[in-house]
């Protein structure tokens, strides 16, 4: 045997051999399993987007609940909500916003329910008074001053705001100078109510002008709910028709006075 003649490798342990071949297998097998994974995830992907663009899950209906002054269709316009556009393109808050805006609306919830409409929820504003607009006449306004509608006449049961800026349009809100007679209004007990034709601006405050004549002096606008219950009180059990000016700018001391100047 020749010196430079290279000695034939060693023979490979046969366990060692099936190892390997077991080791390459399985890599294989995992291969196989995440192709086969990726491949499930794209189809499921794509039949999903294509299921979510279909007509299947188009929007068929925006119903709307709980409008009592704001036309339904005018809600539908605001929340630019369209039908036939996929239900995955609602943008549900820019509907919240765009409805949120209109005059009457108070709260708004927009939900989806599957597969193909659209929920809408409206709370609307409760007006407490009307105030003065010029042309058309008179603006319907809520606790908060946001000027609700117009007419032309004073609506039936409400007072009026009176000595305050003129209300602008609406969806807008009353000048500062009415949150005094804001907080009057809102806080009328219901037996005043129908006694009460306007809550008006004095340099003393604010005041009470009856239906039936002669005024309620409030005063400022603090304790009001205790000159409220004062005033109701002593005017169930007098004669309005012949009141002159009911003061009740300390609740627990009121004075009356009737006939006679008014001054």
């Amino acid at each position: 045997m020749s010196t430079t003649d290279t000695p034939p490798p060693p023979a490979m342990d046969p366990r060692l051999r099936a190892r390997r071949i077991a080791i390459r297998r399985d890599e294989g097998r995992r291969r196989l399993r995440r192709v086969i994974a990726l491949a499930a995830l794209a189809t499921a992907t794509l039949m999903v987007f294509g299921l979510t663009q279909s007509p299947v899950l188009d929007v068929d209906r925006v119903t709307v609940t709980g409008v009592a002054h704001t036309p339904p269709e005018l809600v539908r316009a605001a929340s630019e909500i369209r039908l036939h556009k996929p239900m995955t393109d609602v943008d549900l808050d820019r509907a919240r916003r765009g409805i949120l805006a209109l005059p009457w609306v108070q709260t708004v919830s927009v939900a989806r329910q599957w597969p193909a409409s659209v929920r809408v929820k409206v709370t609307e504003r409760t007006p407490v008074a009307t105030v003065p607009a010029g042309q058309p006449g008179f603006a319907l306004v809520d606790r908060t001053g946001r000027v609700l509608d117009t007419s032309p006449v004073p609506p039936p049961g409400l007072p009026v705001l009176a000595n305050v800026p003129p209300a602008g349009p609406p969806g807008t809100a009353l000048a500062p100078e009415a949150a005094d007679l804001l907080t009057v209004a809102t806080l009328l007990l219901p037996p005043l109510v129908p006694k009460v034709a306007a809550v008006a601006a004095t340099p003393d405050g604010v005041e009470l002008q009856l239906a039936a004549g002669g005024k309620v002096r409030l005063g400022t606008a603090t304790d009001v709910l205790a000159k409220l219950v004062a005033a109701d009180t002593v005017l169930s059990q007098v004669d309005v028709a012949h009141l002159c000016a009911l003061d009740v700018r300390v609740a627990s001391a009121p004075s009356l006075t009737q006939g006679g100047s008014c001054a």
